[in-house]
């Protein structure tokens, strides 16, 4: 049984892929955390987890944290900084966190394989017109890891999530709005009705699964990218999909960008910025040539909750 050392268990992704590998008779799951006596922690020491508390703005914490590990998944949280940094200060520090991570997955003498969650570029595939600080730090770090940490990029697997489908019931940004004195509901947001979205499906569900699926790939997924998307769809085509869901009558209306940045200020700006690139480059199995790893390679096709299925779950807290 192998050690794989998880950061951010407690979140989306980290949770997410700590189920699956609970599952996986091959893995011992360690993990990584800021607060190991939280109640989401404890809870995962209860089922079998070997919890760690490191922090990624600690380098030195994290040596330990990686100590003995054969594998790793790498999660950040950029949107946890954004209020208080603004879009590149978060994005900045993200960046210092990746560095820490590698560097100290870099010193481990048993890591073979580095799973890290990032994002497609948008700085570097518009060739600088279009700037998303929450996916193009991340491209900052892995060029920094190309040429600082070659040993680690060598055996390194992105893990690009699509949008969550839970979105639309916990991100006040993306939610349906409820039109008083009807039944009806507007979706608004800042990108044209034909604008495509990369949708993850059930995220919380699909992470794991596809994570999973890399790790038990081995050395054949060494420098390759896993798109997690289930589902590319037009904002036109997710009012469709909650008009069946719910029942009620909906409506997608496109805001401007500088509107979105008066209501919703930074935040606003980012998705806005996102939801543009996404427009421009939806199809993210396009943005890596020659490095996608099929989802069927990694034995994970047919596995993964798509959109409808996944906002089916959410009935009740999506209205």
């Amino acid at each position: 049984m192998s050690i794989v050392a998880v950061i951010g268990v407690t979140g989306a992704q980290g949770g997410s892929v700590v189920t699956q590998l609970l599952q996986d008779p091959k893995w011992k799951v360690r993990g990584i955390t800021r607060n190991a006596n939280s109640e989401k922690a404890r809870g995962l020491a209860e089922k079998g987890v070997e919890v760690v508390t490191a922090d990624v703005n600690d380098e030195s914490s994290l040596v330990k944290a990686f100590e003995g590990a054969a594998a790793a998944f790498v999660v950040t949280t950029y949107w946890e900084s954004v209020p208080t940094l603004g879009r590149d200060g978060a994005g900045l520090e993200e960046l210092e966190q990746l560095k820490n991570l590698a560097r100290a997955a870099s010193q481990s003498t048993t890591l073979n394989h580095y799973v890290m969650s990032s994002l497609p570029p948008a700085d570097k595939t518009s060739n600088g017109r279009l700037k998303v600080p929450h996916l193009d730090y991340k491209q900052q770090a892995i060029d920094w890891m190309i040429e600082n940490t070659p040993e680690l990029w060598s055996k390194t697997t992105e893990f690009w999530p699509g949008w969550y489908t839970s979105n639309l019931a916990f991100l006040p940004t993306m939610r349906f709005t409820p039109i008083p004195m009807s039944a009806g509901y507007a979706f608004i947001v800042p990108s044209s009705p034909s604008g495509i979205l990369p949708i993850s499906g059930d995220a919380q569900t699909n992470s794991g699964i596809v994570v999973r699926g890399i790790l038990n790939s081995g050395a054949k997924a060494y420098g390759k990218v896993a798109v997690c998307v289930t589902d590319y769809k037009p904002m036109a085509q997710l009012v469709d999909v909650f008009e069946k869901v719910t029942g009620k009558p909906a409506v997608c209306l496109e805001i401007s960008d500088s509107d979105m940045a008066k209501i919703w200020g930074d935040f606003g700006v980012e998705l806005a910025a996102q939801l543009r690139f996404s427009e421009e480059f939806p199809d993210w199995n396009s943005l890596a040539p020659g490095r996608i790893i099929p989802l069927d390679e990694l034995g994970v096709d047919g596995k993964l909750i798509n959109f409808e299925q996944a906002l089916t779950a959410l009935k009740d807290q999506i209205m």
